[in-house]
């Protein structure tokens, strides 16, 4: 019996040497839930941020090159995730790419900050040039502080009501995304990723307990899973809940391994969990 052949997702991100994150984290994860990436990468840099003295590199020119040949090749992608981008420059390569794709699932993680701040080195007019890209997204994924970028809301951890949370994803989705997960939002009842779209009422929520631990790339994990389960048509609420699970998950099993921090979650331990489970509950 001949094979189906594996999704294709063309990944928008950055290369970090060291530390798991951005493509060392998106690579393996779609690849364990069946689906062959396609990288696009935004930068290279020797190690993630988070590290001090580390070496980098834009490429913008080669993103224009390497869509320009895609083009050529008349490729075809099943989904198209965005996370980091390296500067305003590079919204209008992910732009012409979404456009061209438009029959792709496509998931934007508009990677620009954390803990109330942007990231070092990205530009300030990052916030209004990544919200031109929600017209083109299927979904969004910002996290608390992106949210804010991009609202200009002030940050706030302060808990919050469902009604609230409702109001603040409707912001988004007003911004031209078809749907919204804003991720460890900080509700009354705890933390959860919490998600609603277009067509739905109701705000869906994915509680969590959060543990005594904070590793770079989580982000980046989450959403790759999401992007996973979208890509095989999975429902929002289905994705949202098997991201949040695997990426705790994750987080659980570094906690017992003594390693620093900055080097990301033991996702070589977790990787088997997502192996020929793709859609399982």
């Amino acid at each position: 019996m001949a094979m189906n052949p594996a999704k294709t997702v063309a990944a928008v991100h950055d290369l970090s040497s060291v530390g798991r994150c951005a493509l060392t984290v998106v690579i393996p994860v779609l690849s364990a839930m069946g689906a062959q990436v396609i990288p696009l990468p935004t930068a290279v840099l020797s190690a993630h941020t988070a590290f001090s003295g580390i070496a980098a590199r834009d490429l913008t020119d080669f993103m224009r090159d390497c869509l320009l040949h895609w083009q050529k090749m008349n490729l075809r992608f099943d989904a198209v995730y965005a996370g980091y981008l390296a500067g305003p420059e590079q919204i209008s390569v992910v732009r012409e790419l979404l456009q061209w794709q438009k029959d792709a699932v496509a998931i934007v993680d508009p990677v620009m900050g954390d803990d109330g701040a942007l990231y070092a080195g990205m530009s300030p007019e990052m916030p209004a040039m990544q919200r031109s890209l929600f017209a083109l997204a299927d979904v969004v994924t910002p996290n608390m502080t992106e949210y804010a970028l991009l609202t200009g809301e002030d940050y706030s951890l302060r808990p919050r009501t469902l009604s609230e949370a409702a109001e603040m994803l409707k912001k988004l989705i007003r911004m031209g995304a078809r749907s919204a997960v804003i991720t460890s939002f900080p509700l009354e009842s705890g933390p959860a990723n919490v998600f609603l779209s277009r067509e739905d009422s109701q705000v869906g929520l994915c509680p969590f307990e959060r543990l005594p631990a904070h590793y770079p790339g989580t982000g980046d994990l989450f959403s790759s899973v999401l992007a996973g389960e979208l890509t095989h048509g999975s429902s929002l609420e289905d994705a949202v809940g098997r991201a949040t699970r695997f990426t705790r998950r994750a987080i659980a099993l570094s906690m017992d391994c003594p390693v620093e921090v900055n080097y990301g979650v033991q996702l070589e331990t977790a990787l088997p969990e997502l192996l020929g489970a793709r859609g399982s509950r």
